[in-house]
């Protein structure tokens, strides 16, 4: 190692900064409001979706964390997939686990957000103004190159965290200020159901492995990627999981189930009418953050996509003054606004939004572990800091429990219609451009790894 190299990890990110970034996109408006509608929709049987959602969530960590430390020089999430099975699942992975729940997941944060200031600034103005403009402004904040929610991403999801665990505690311990009638954990038994909102459950864990692209700037990647990756995932499930059970003990279930703002009424009911604007406030930073952060990762995934033939070249259009890549962010903005339109902005389409959102990652998440046999086989030799254990039983009930669970992602017989339909028309229309571009562009064969020279041979 040069002396430069090793001043340059001497100064790295620690284990405390990739654990940050590890749960900066999870901790948002959107799992709040999953975790509220799957306690008042499934009751018990939604603690019991927790556990398995964490489970999964935890054994697509391991896989991520081994093929990263496999490949520290790739240069996006797809490249897993691209050594392993092809540029074509390496396409579809990107587009069914990044782009796909921007189109559906990042609307229902929109919505949120424009309900509450709505709420919070009664100025007449239309629906759909502050989802739009959040957009914008975040759209031109990024192509500026001033993200300035970034800079204080690790310190807002902290605090996003604290008050997570902090209003559970409070809810759970009988301290709330103004627990709604009929609210209390003994109608939490009546129609429980678990694999119907396994889904749901699931998107409170997604997004973990948006830390991996970090292992060249990581001090001591061996060590703490692995443990940023499943201890983010298992300190996010503990506090979950008190959030969700303290909900039922001050918001009757039918509420939790039919409020476009859940979150917001257990907050209220758990600290009172005065915490209206704090918890606007700190429920819009969430929000700006999640959108901030995919605005600065996916078009970079896309621009080192186009760098590698396997989408549109415009995508690695850079500004000339900022360096930033502005036509993959302007296109990645278009998606959540596409999503806003089709849904028409209703706030009672954020459940099959967020449900078709999370069948998305879910299929992406099938992709990688398929990824993961695959180079367990092609690379024997190739140098693994972290293995995956129990292998290849682990990796194999986790692809069947996914597909399992996306075979019951609805929670309800009228939910299953708008769920198909958004997931099944935008990964059928990703899979037809992807598979002609591979053939008609790449020229390549759909399934034809393109294998890197670190895998050739032990490290």
């Amino acid at each position: 190692m040069s002396n430069d190299h090793a001043a340059s990890r001497s100064h790295g990110l620690g284990l405390g900064a990739l654990f940050a970034t590890s749960i900066g996109v999870i901790v948002a408006q959107l799992g709040m409001v999953t975790l509220m509608q799957g306690v008042g929709i499934a009751g018990w049987g939604f603690v019991a979706a927790l556990f398995v959602a964490f489970a999964v969530a935890l054994t697509n960590a391991m896989a991520y964390a081994e093929m990263a430390l496999m490949m520290p020089g790739a240069r996006s999430l797809s490249s897993y997939a691209e050594a392993a099975v092809g540029n074509f699942p390496a396409i579809l992975l990107v587009f069914a686990g990044y782009v796909t729940p921007a189109i559906f997941g990042l609307p229902v944060e929109l919505i949120l957000a424009d309900q509450i200031l709505r709420d919070a600034l009664p100025l007449g103005l239309p629906q759909g103004f502050w989802s739009v403009a959040i957009v914008v402004v975040f759209a031109g904040l990024n192509v500026l190159g001033a993200d300035v929610f970034a800079r204080v991403q690790t310190t807002l999801s902290f605090v996003v965290l604290l008050f997570l665990l902090v209003t559970g505690l409070f809810a759970v311990s009988g301290h709330a200020a103004a627990p709604a009638a009929g609210a209390g954990w003994a109608g939490m038994g009546k129609d429980a159901m678990v694999l119907g909102v396994v889904a749901l459950a699931f998107w409170v864990f997604v997004g973990s492995e948006f830390v991996t692209p970090l292992v060249p700037d990581a001090r001591n990647p061996r060590r703490d990627l692995p443990r940023a990756m499943l201890g983010s995932l298992t300190v996010l499930f503990m506090v979950q999981l008190v959030f969700a059970i303290g909900a039922a003990a001050v918001i009757p279930r039918e509420v939790l189930a039919a409020s476009p703002t859940p979150h917001m009424d257990y907050a209220l009911a758990t600290f009172g009418a005065w915490f209206k604007i704090p918890f606007a406030v700190l429920a819009l930073l969430a929000s700006a953050s999640l959108l901030n952060s995919v605005l600065a990762a996916v078009p970079r995934m896309l621009q080192g996509m186009a760098e590698d033939g396997q989408v549109f070249p415009i995508f690695k259009h850079v500004h000339s003054r900022f360096g930033t890549p502005v036509a993959a962010i302007v296109f990645v903005a278009c998606l959540p606004l596409l999503g806003l339109l089709w849904s028409g902005g209703d706030p009672s389409a954020i459940l099959p939004l967020t449900i078709a959102a999370s069948v998305a990652w879910l299929l992406a998440y099938v992709v990688a572990q398929v990824s993961l046999m695959v180079l367990r086989r092609r690379s024997p030799l190739a140098e693994r800091p972290f293995r995956m254990p129990l292998f290849p039983l682990l990796p194999v009930l986790t692809i069947a429990a996914m597909l399992f669970i996306v075979s019951q992602s609805s929670p309800a017989p009228e939910l299953t219609a708008q769920i198909v339909t958004y997931t099944g028309v935008v990964l059928v229309l990703f899979s037809v451009v992807g598979a002609l571009w591979v053939k008609l562009i790449m020229k390549r064969g759909l399934f034809e790894p393109v294998v890197p020279a670190e895998l050739d041979a032990p490290r």
